[in-house]
């Protein structure tokens, strides 16, 4: 068979989005056509059946004189890897099968990964800097753990489709990106998060006489315009609501495969599979409240 590196890349990038098992997000999707744009083409007419380990090592040679950071290197030589493994014939067996040799292909290491979090002043500190609507969502993340695009999705009231807050609690079913509905990051992101009483009633606050949206006027909010405005108080991204989240229930010994469901991770171990604290939603509300969420937002001037 004959196949360059392009032609199998278009190939991949359609059945990652239009395979019936596990489809691909539109981002997932947009970030690896952003690698074949940005990066493969430069070996996108080179024959597979000719590309090894050799040409592995001089791509991520390539890759390493534009100065990509370490971890860009590592995802876009895991994509050519990807792209060359999905080449299979009528029985699904691979075309050109690999036994890449890292030592030799001499990939830089990737190092511990830039992590920023947040302390209770600081979420305080953007609290009184941030507009009513910036204001309720930096709660929102910060004492539940929601990923951003969850968060925008929320809709206030009842829905039986769509995310939503009511009632105190968080309801996941959808997310956003790019301004537009879809199924959440996985399987496990599907949950129900109980809010601690102070979060819960600085939220309905706000949601009184609003509809629709949480965070948006009548249509999905933009995740853009509210990453600038986080930017400007200080916090190096959406996700550092999270990391608080996460260290402050395991600082309170929550049981991991709860902090799990309620992050919308997956189970660590098939143990965790079995246990079923998590679908105890009794137990859940008692928790939620007594671990509290670690920064005030009573008598807060914005």
């Amino acid at each position: 068979m004959s196949i360059t590196v392009q032609e199998a890349a278009d190939a991949w990038l359609v059945r990652l989005e239009t395979r019936r098992r596990k489809p691909a997000k539109p981002a997932t999707i947009n970030t690896f056509r952003s690698y074949i744009r940005a990066h493969i083409g430069a070996i996108g007419q080179q024959e597979i059946a000719s590309f090894g380990n050799a040409q592995m090592r001089d791509f991520v040679a390539h890759l390493s004189e534009k100065k990509l950071a370490p971890k860009t290197i590592m995802e876009v030589s895991n994509a050519v890897r990807r792209i060359i493994s999905s080449v299979v014939d009528a029985e699904g067996d691979e075309v050109f099968p690999r036994k890449w040799n890292s030592e030799f292909i001499d990939a830089p290491i990737v190092e511990k990964q830039n992590t920023p979090t947040v302390t209770s002043a600081e979420i305080e500190r953007a609290i009184t800097k941030a507009s009513e609507v910036d204001a309720a969502l930096y709660v929102l993340l910060a004492a539940s753990g929601l990923r951003i695009g969850e968060a925008l999705a929320l809709r206030i009231g009842p829905s039986e489709t769509s995310s939503c807050f009511y009632n105190n609690v968080v309801i996941i079913r959808t997310s956003v990106w790019r301004r537009t509905e879809q199924d959440p990051k996985t399987v496990a992101a599907h949950r129900t998060v109980e809010l601690s009483g102070p979060a819960a009633k600085y939220l309905a606050e706000f949601a009184n006489g609003r509809d629709g949206f949480a965070f948006g006027n009548g249509t999905a909010p933009s995740e853009s315009a509210f990453r600038d405005h986080l930017s400007g108080i200080g916090i190096q991204g959406f996700h550092a609501f999270r990391r608080w989240r996460t260290t402050w229930l395991r600082k309170n010994r929550v049981q991991e495969d709860l902090i799990r469901w309620w992050l919308g991770h997956s189970d660590g171990s098939v143990t965790d599979g079995y246990s079923k604290l998590s679908e105890d939603v009794e137990y859940r509300r008692e928790v939620a409240e007594k671990v509290g969420i670690g920064f005030n937002v009573t008598g807060l001037v914005r």
